[in-house]
């Protein structure tokens, strides 16, 4: 069987050429015929098929069916060890048909008329842990320009760019501070989506490769906190500008009654957006980026007859102003490192042959332009309140027109599915790495029941969201070393990963990534260094660490929990060099 790779046959080999998004040119052995672009087994891309020219059967890369080209019937295959001894991705989910019960592909002599409709192209179906295959990494660095904007642009962002106001600055320092703050998170965050590029998988499981395959759990961990917190906030805020809109328009209840149906509304459509998973998520953000972007521009447009750019201000939060533009700064950083572990989600769907800096340029382009917008969109709001403090959605409802109020009431709803439904994919996905057994479809769905319950008690029940607020703040403190680790580990591994290493947690451990009983006691003595730091210079309203004396009362928890690690963890690499061998022959990098 001779295989195709593109650009690289001579005169006699076979070559397949994609002509549609249907159909495929396939020609051998003196022949072309047209067959089906996508396999009938799962939506093999037939495009990057191997083809026997000699006997004229094309046979799919992702399970290794195999077709007659004269007929379409299947002749073998499905999810079996191809050669080489590489298993399949997940073979426990794509259990094969038995023969007879397989569909033929569709088959057409070039110049013959088609005697059947071929298959309508797939969608990438592959959307657990495992590494996606090449064949279904169909995504692109673009995709970020609907990712980052499509979360960003919800009241759970936007809201928090009153905080520079709420400590007391005026206008000119609010935005500087914001816009500082978000190029240094951005410049943190970037980098971090190479790995889903180099590993095909998401990055708790890509970090397996600094920490160690078991020291993995630690991003599963901050995964599923980050992304269940930022739920219940994102779910709260769109809920909350629900009821508090639909009251001024239609007299509607409110209260924690009115509340909890407004959530829940909220929650569920947002569960079912991200049970579906990757493409549908996708979808979704091609909508609510260009909305969201819509219903932002058009409510600073509403409110530029009562903007007044030379607002000064009120009592400053700390003393002095540089403390207090440095403390909003760090507030504003925090809004794109939030995201530090849920860009592999999305890049492992893009192909291994994108260059990793083309990724990385996009994802902080999007991230720094997005984040601005909302951030200077909720500034510039809070400007006009009477009272900078009052709670935000309620001062945005009253200072709008009645007419806008309905556009509050929509984006409360619809602003929230992305970003919501972006933080429980990822906890879904997070935690499918620790239960691997199970699709990700039903633990995503348990942790939808468990997201609901979080949301339920901190905003209904003990009224405590600006407390969870406070501590998914406190949480990115842990985040920063985290991310440090990664950034210092992907310098030192020269972006070169083992894929199948990665996941030698399906297989009773052991590989490139095992270390020290699966834990890298490098990273392990570097991470924890950095967020005890971080944690010492912690001040927010939840709690205040004793090293803020020394910056009198500035936050720099972000910066130096950041430092420590990375700084540390170079340094135990050089003291201690990590075996930094190139990975095996044939494994995905």
């Amino acid at each position: 069987m001779t295989a195709v790779p593109v650009g690289r046959r001579r005169d006699d080999e076979p070559v397949v050429r994609q002509v549609t998004e249907d159909l495929v040119l396939v020609e051998a052995g003196g022949r072309k015929v047209l067959a089906a672009a996508v396999c009938p087994h799962r939506g093999g891309r037939l495009k990057y098929g191997r083809v026997d020219g000699d006997r004229l059967r094309i046979t799919c890369p992702l399970h290794h069916t195999t077709f007659d080209l004269t007929s379409g019937a299947p002749l073998g295959g499905g999810v079996r060890r191809p050669p080489g001894g590489r298993r399949p991705a997940r073979p426990g989910r794509h259990r094969s048909r038995p023969l007879s019960r397989r569909r033929p592909v569709t088959t057409t002599p070039t110049g013959a008329a088609s005697t059947a409709t071929p298959p309508r192209a797939a969608t990438a179906r592959h959307d657990g842990v495992a590494p996606v295959p090449d064949a279904e990494r169909t995504s692109s660095p673009a995709d970020f320009g609907w990712i980052w904007p499509s979360a960003q642009f919800s009241f759970g962002t936007v809201v928090l760019g009153a905080l520079p106001v709420v400590f007391g600055l005026g206008w000119w320092a609010s935005a500087s501070a914001i816009a500082v703050g978000v190029a240094v998170g951005t410049v943190l965050l970037a980098p971090l989506a190479r790995f889903g590029v180099r590993t095909g998988t998401n990055d708790p499981v890509s970090s397996g490769a600094h920490f160690g395959v078991r020291g993995r759990v630690v991003g599963n961990v901050l995964t599923a906190v980050t992304a269940l917190g930022f739920f219940a906030i994102a779910v709260w805020t769109g809920g909350t500008a629900v009821m508090v809109a639909g009251h001024r328009l239609l007299s509607t209840p409110t209260g924690p009654g009115a509340l909890t149906v407004a959530m829940s509304v909220t929650a569920a459509a947002v569960a079912l957006v991200a049970v579906r998973g990757h493409e549908t998520l996708v979808r979704t953000y091609r909508i609510t980026a260009v909305t969201g972007g819509a219903v932002l521009l058009g409510t600073v447009l509403v409110l530029a007859p009562d903007f007044d750019p030379g607002y000064g201000g009120s009592p400053l939060a700390l003393d002095g102003v540089l403390h207090t533009w440095l403390l909003a700064a760090t507030a504003s950083a925090t809004v794109p490192l939030s995201y530090a572990t849920f860009q592999g989600d999305y890049t492992r769907f893009m192909p291994a042959s994108v260059r990793p800096g083309r990724v990385a340029r996009a994802s902080g382009t999007s991230m720094f332009l997005s984040s601005l917008a909302a951030l200077l969109t909720g500034a510039y709001v809070t400007t006009l309140f009477p009272v900078p403090d009052e709670p935000w959605l309620q001062g945005l409802t009253d200072a709008v027109p009645d007419w806008f109020a309905v556009a509050v009431v929509l984006f409360g709803f619809a602003g929230t599915l992305p970003q919501a439904g972006l933080c429980l994919y990822a906890a879904g996905l997070s935690a499918n790495s620790v239960f691997w057994r199970s699709s990700r479809a039903a633990v995503t769905t348990v942790v939808a029941l468990l997201a609901g319950a979080v949301l339920y008690l901190g905003a209904v029940v003990y009224d405590a969201m600006n407390a969870m607020s406070a501590f998914v703040t406190l949480l990115l403190t842990v985040v920063a070393p985290w991310a440090a680790v990664l950034f210092v580990g992907y310098g030192l591994h020269r972006g070169r990963y083992d894929a199948e290493a990665l996941r030698s947690f399906t297989t009773g451990g052991g590989g490139r990534y095992w270390y020290a009983h699966g834990v890298n006691p490098r990273a392990a003595t570097a991470f924890a260094a950095g967020s005890a730091v971080g944690i010492l210079w912690v001040n927010n309203p939840l709690y205040v660490g004793p090293l803020t004396d020394l910056t009198g009362g500035v936050d720099l928890s972000l910066p130096a929990s950041f430092t420590v690690s990375a700084v540390l963890y170079g340094v135990l690499c050089r003291v201690w060099p990590e075996p930094l061998l190139p990975p095996p022959a044939g494994a995905a990098r």
